[in-house]
C-alpha cells in the first residue's frame, strides 16, 4: 500500500525542522561563548523571519575573530609560483570572436581564439573585425559596464543589448547566445536568446525548452571548461601534508540544501583536525543573506583578486566545492574543471553531472567522511588521484576544446583541436619489456620506431622520447608528458624526480627546469631538437626551456609484479566491471583504499567483456600496483548483467568471506570492516548486514536494519523464513552484506546471468540459507542511482527483457519456497509501479510497443494471484490490452509527475 504523499510531506519537514533547530542551537551557543547573548527562544513561534543574529553584533564578531590578514601571511609561499609560458600544444584559433561576459568566463577563453571584449558603449569600434559575436549570460560584465544585464525588466540594457546584436548581424556576423545561468536563472535571459542564431547552454536540459520558446533548433550542449594557460599544476604543492581545506565563495541563505551541505563539509574538515580556510566572496559588502554562520568566522578572510585566488589554490591540496544545482548532468561549478587542472582534491556535495562526468572527486554525505578521506588515504594513494583530475581536464575539457566544438556547431568546418604524434624509440621492437610497456600507454598516437631509417621521417613527428628497456613506464606515462606540452611552450618535458624501487628520487616537479638528466624519461619537441643532438646524448645536458612534471608512471628498477607477497586476506571484495573503468577507480576503488582493513581485502575484479580501452587499461593498471589484486577477464564482448563477473568472482575467492561492490558506488569509511569484526565476535552468524544511501534526484537512507531491530533488539534473526514474511519481503543490496564464503558454495547459490536486478534475488536466497544473521545500524555503501548508461536508467527493450528472465526465475524461488502469495498481497504491486511503471516515461519511442508487451509478459506472471489491483495496474492491463501504448505512457507520465 502506497504511502500517503502528504504524510511523506510531513515526515520531510519534521526532519528538516530538527535539522534547522540543531543549526540555530549551535549558532547560539557559540555566539554566547563569545558573550554575546540574544533574547531569543527557537521554540518560539513569534521570532523574527530576518535571523536569529543581530547584525551590528555579527559584524563586530567578524571583525573580532576573522583572519583578515591571511592573504598578507600567504604571499610569500605563492609570488614564487611561476606562470606558464604558453602552450606548445595548441595553436590559437584564427577565427575573430566578441565576447559579452564575466571576468571568469573571459579568462576560461581569452587566449583560444582571436577575442575581444566588448564593451557597452564602444562596441562600434570592433565594426569589421568579428566573425562571431558570443552574447554569454552575466551579471554586470567585466568591468560593471553591463549592469543589470541579468535584470529582464531593464528595458535600457536590454535595448542596447538588441541594437549591439543588430549591428553585427548586419554585418554578416554569427550571433551565439551562451548561458551558463541555467537551470536556474533561465527565464532571466531566455528573451536575449530568441534574438540569436544559435543557441549554448551548460544545462542539457534546457535545450528542449530553448528549442520551443525560441522556435530555433540550432541549440546545443556546452559545459564549463579551463584553459590551461591560466589553470594548471605549475608551481602546486606535491605534497598533501598538514595543509587544509579551501573554499572560495559564498554562503547562500536562499538554498537550503546548499547551507545544509556546507555545513556538512565545513565541520567534517574540521573534526579531521584539518585546516579550513573560507575566503569570503562578500566579505565586505555586508550582505545578511550571504553571512556565513558565527562558528565559521574564525575560518573566514576577505576576497582574492581571480589571479591571486588560483595561485591560493595551488598550495592547497586540498579544496571544497559547493553546488547549487546538483541534478543536472552537464551543469556544475566551472571552478570544478579549474580545480582539477591545478590538481587539487575536491570535496563536494551531491552533483549528478559531477558523479557522472569526475568520480574521481569526493561526494560528502556525511561529515565523519573527511576523517577517513583526508587522514586514511596515502601521500601516493592521494599524488595518484590529483595528477588523475589533472589529466582528466587536460585531455578533453580545455577551452580549446570546447571553441572547437562551439565553432563546428555554427559552421566552421575545421578541428581545431590538433593531434601530436610521438615516436618512442628502442633499441629492439621484438622486445617483450619494451612491448609490454609500449602496449600499456594510454596516449593513442604513437609509434615504436628503431634508429635505423628515422632520419628520413623524424619531421613527421611532434614529439620523440626514449624507451629504456630496464625501466617500468606506466600507463599515463606519454600522455601525461604530452600534456605538459598543452600548458607550457616548452622545449621539452621531462620527469626529474622518479622513482627507483619503492625510493622516490627527489628533484623538481612541476617547474621549469634548465636541465636534461635523462632522455629515458623525457619527451623532446622535433622542431626545437636534432636527432643527432638525441642519440648523442648520454649524460645530463643543461637546456634552456624545459618543464618538470611529476615523479609518478616511472620506475628505474623494474620491480617483480609476479612475486608473490606475503599477505593476510581476510575478505573477498567481488566487484564485475564493464565500461565504467573511471568510476571502478574514482568511486568503488578510493573507497576501498580509505578502509583500515584494505590491505587484508581479496579485491576481484571481473571484467565481462569490456570494449573501451579506458576500462581494460584501468583494470591491469590497479592489478599491477596493488599486490592484493586479481583481475578475470571475459573477452566476448559482455553478457549483459553483473551475475556472469560476481558468479565467477565466487570462483576466484581466497578468503572464507564475501562481499560486493560495484564500480559506480562507494563503501562507507569503515563499514566493511564493522561487518568482518562482527563475523570475528561471533563465529555462528552466517551474515551480517548494515544499511545504504541512495543518491538519485535527492539522498535517501534504506534503513534495512531497522526491520531486524524490530524483530530482535539486538538485530539478531535466527528464523530467517519467518523474518523475511514479517518484513514483507523487504531486500538489501549484497553490497551491504558481508557473507561465509561456504553460504554460497554449499548451497550451490548462483546469480541469474544475462538478468537486471539479480542482486534482489539473490539477497533473498542468501537470507534463507543462513541459519543466523545480524544487521547493524551502520551504512555500509553509497548507491550512486542516477549513473548515465547504468542499466537502470536506460530504458529500452533490452532493460525489460534482462527483468523477465529475472521474474521467471523469482517466481520459481517464491513458488518453492511457499512465499509467492505472500509476495503477491504484500510487495508486488508497490515494486511493479514504482520499479516498472516508473521507468515508462522513459522508454524509446522505437522499443514502446514491444517492451510494454515483454513488461506485460511480467505481469502475467503474478497475475492470477493479484487481487482488488491498485489503479496503475488496472489501468496497465486495460490499455496495454488495448494495444493503446502511447496512451499509457502519457497515463504513466502524468502519474508520476502528480507524485514529484
Amino acid at each position: 500500500m502506497e504511502r500517503d504523499p502528504i504524510q511523506e510531506r510531513l515526515k520531510v519537514i519534521k526532519v528538516e525542522k530538527e535539522t534547522l533547530t540543531n543549526q540555530l542551537l549551535m549558532e547560539l551557543s557559540y555566539l554566547k561563548s563569545e558573550n554575546i547573548h540574544l533574547n531569543i527562544d527557537i521554540n518560539s513561534s513569534g521570532n523574527s523571519s530576518e535571523g536569529v543574529v543581530d547584525i551590528e553584533k555579527y559584524l563586530a564578531l567578524k571583525n573580532q575573530v576573522a583572519d583578515k590578514d591571511f592573504l598578507t601571511s600567504v604571499l610569500p609561499k605563492i609570488s614564487d609560483i611561476p606562470k606558464s609560458n604558453g602552450t606548445r600544444f595548441f595553436n590559437r584559433i584564427d577565427v575573430n570572436i566578441g565576447i559579452i561576459c564575466d571576468e571568469f568566463l573571459f579568462k576560461s577563453y581569452e587566449d583560444v581564439a582571436n577575442f575581444y571584449y566588448v564593451k557597452k558603449d564602444e562596441y562600434e569600434a570592433l565594426s569589421g573585425k568579428l566573425d562571431v559575436l558570443i552574447v554569454a549570460s552575466t551579471w554586470r560584465g567585466l568591468n560593471e559596464d553591463w549592469k543589470g544585464f541579468g535584470n529582464p525588466n531593464n528595458v535600457k540594457v536590454r535595448n542596447d543589448l538588441f541594437d549591439l546584436i543588430n549591428f553585427f548581424r548586419n554585418q554578416g556576423v554569427k550571433i551565439v547566445f551562451y548561458s551558463k545561468e541555467d537551470p536556474t536563472n533561465y527565464h532571466r535571459f531566455v528573451d536575449i536568446a530568441k534574438r540569436c542564431d544559435y543557441i549554448f547552454t551548460t544545462a542539457i536540459e534546457k535545450i528542449a525548452d530553448y528549442k520551443n520558446d525560441c522556435n530555433n533548433d540550432q541549440v546545443f550542449p556546452l559545459e564549463f571548461s579551463v584553459n590551461p594557460i591560466y589553470n594548471n599544476p605549475i608551481g602546486i604543492n606535491n605534497t598533501v601534508g598538514d595543509m587544509g581545506a579551501i573554499f572560495a565563495g559564498s554562503w547562500y541563505e536562499k538554498y537550503p540544501n546548499r547551507k545544509a551541505d556546507s555545513r556538512t563539509i565545513f565541520d567534517g574538515v574540521i573534526a579531521a583536525g584539518k585546516q579550513l580556510k573560507i575566503i569570503d566572496r562578500n566579505f565586505d559588502k555586508n550582505l545578511p543573506n550571504h553571512f556565513f554562520p558565527p562558528e565559521y568566522l574564525q575560518y573566514i578572510s576577505p576576497s582574492i583578486e581571480h589571479s591571486t585566488l588560483q595561485k591560493l589554490f595551488k598550495i592547497f591540496p586540498w579544496t571544497i566545492n559547493l553546488n547549487s544545482v546538483q541534478n543536472s548532468e552537464t551543469m556544475f561549478a566551472n571552478r570544478v574543471y579549474e580545480l582539477q587542472a591545478m590538481g587539487n582534491l575536491i570535496l563536494s556535495n551531491y552533483s549528478l553531472g559531477i558523479n557522472n562526468l569526475f568520480p574521481n572527486i569526493f561526494i560528502i554525505q556525511n561529515s565523519n567522511e573527511l576523517d577517513f578521506m583526508m587522514n586514511n588515504l596515502s601521500e601516493n594513494d592521494l599524488y595518484l588521484l590529483r595528477m588523475y583530475g589533472v589529466r582528466s581536464v587536460l585531455k578533453e575539457h580545455t577551452s580549446f576544446h570546447r571553441i572547437n566544438t562551439l565553432l563546428n556547431n555554427i559552421g566552421f568546418e575545421k578541428n581545431y583541436v590538433p593531434s601530436k604524434k610521438v615516436a618512442v624509440i628502442v633499441n629492439d621492437k621484438q622486445n617483450e619489456i619494451v612491448l609490454e610497456n609500449f602496449n600499456r600507454q594510454t596516449y593513442q598516437d604513437k609509434e615504436l620506431v628503431l634508429l635505423d631509417g628515422l632520419h628520413e621521417t623524424y619531421d613527421t613527428y611532434d614529439y620523440v622520447t626514449f624507451f629504456n628497456d630496464g625501466y617500468d613506464y606506466g600507463e599515463y606515462y606519454l600522455e601525461d608528458l604530452v600534456n605538459g606540452f598543452k600548458y607550457t611552450n616548452s622545449s621539452y618535458i621531462t620527469k626529474d624526480s622518479y622513482y627507483e624501487g619503492n625510493e622516490k628520487i627527489q628533484g623538481i616537479e612541476h617547474n621549469f627546469v634548465q636541465e636534461i638528466k635523462d632522455k629515458y624519461r623525457t619527451l623532446f619537441t622535433t622542431s626545437d631538437f636534432k636527432l643527432s643532438e638525441l642519440v648523442n646524448t648520454t649524460e645530463p645536458t643543461e637546456r634552456e626551456n624545459g618543464y618538470s612534471i611529476d615523479s609518478l608512471e616511472i620506475n628505474v628498477k623494474r620491480l617483480n609484479h609476479t612475486e608473490e607477497k606475503s599477505m593476510d586476506l581476510q575478505l573477498s571484495v567481488i566487484i564485475p566491471v564493464y565500461n565504467n573503468g573511471q568510476h571502478l577507480y574514482g568511486k568503488c576503488f578510493m573507497s576501498l583504499l580509505r578502509s583500515t582493513m584494505f590491505k587484508n581485502m581479496d579485491i576481484i575484479l571481473v571484467d565481462d567483456g569490456s570494449t573501451d580501452n579506458t576500462t581494460l587499461n584501468m583494470v591491469d593498471r590497479l592489478e599491477r600496483l596493488y599486490p592484493n589484486v586479481q583481475v578475470y577477464k571475459f573477452n566476448d564482448g559482455g553478457s549483459g548483467s553483473a551475475s556472469r563477473p560476481r558468479n565467477k568472482g565466487i570462483e576466484l575467492a581466497k578468503t572464507d568471506y564475501i562481499t560486493y561492490l560495484d564500480p559506480d558506488n562507494e563503501a562507507v569509511n569503515d563499514g566493511y570492516f564493522q561487518l568482518f569484526n562482527e563475523l570475528q565476535k561471533d563465529t555462528s552468524i552466517d551474515l551480517v548486514v548494515g544499511d545504504i544511501i541512495k543518491y538519485d534526484t535527492k539522498q535517501k537512507v534504506l534503513n534495512y536494519s531497522k526491520n531486524a531491530f524490530k524483530w530482535d533488539s539486538n538485530g539478531i534473526v535466527t528464523d530467517t523464513y519467518e523474518f523475511l514474511k514479517e518484513s514483507n519481503m523487504r531486500a538489501q543490496s549484497i553490497q551491504a552484506l558481508i557473507v561465509k564464503k561456504e553460504i554460497i558454495e554449499n548451497n550451490n547459490l548462483i546469480m541469474v546471468e544475462k538478468a537486471a536486478g539479480q542482486d534482489t534475488l539473490f539477497f533473498q536466497e542468501l537470507i534463507l540459507h543462513c541459519s543466523k544473521i545480524k544487521a547493524i545500524d551502520l551504512v555500509i555503501h553509497l548507491y550512486y542511482a542516477a549513473v548515465t548508461n547504468s542499466v537502470t536508467n536506460t530504458i529500452s527493450k533490452k532493460f525489460f527483457k534482462k527483468y523477465l528472465l529475472l521474474e521467471r526465475e523469482r517466481y520459481v524461488f517464491l513458488e518453492k519456497n511457499n512465499l509467492l502469495k505472500i509476495y503477491v498481497t504484500g510487495r508486488f504491486a508497490s515494486y511493479f509501479v514504482g520499479w516498472y511503471l516508473s521507468r515508462v516515461p522513459r522508454i524509446k519511442r522505437d522499443d514502446m510497443e514491444e517492451g510494454l508487451e515483454v513488461l506485460y509478459e511480467i505481469y502475467q506472471l503474478y497475475k492470477p494471484l493479484i487481487r482488488n489491483p491498485v489503479e496503475p495496474l488496472s489501468k496497465f492491463e486495460r490499455l496495454i490490452n488495448n494495444k493503446q501504448y502511447e496512451e499509457f505512457v502519457s497515463y504513466c507520465e502524468q502519474y508520476f509527475d502528480s507524485r514529484g
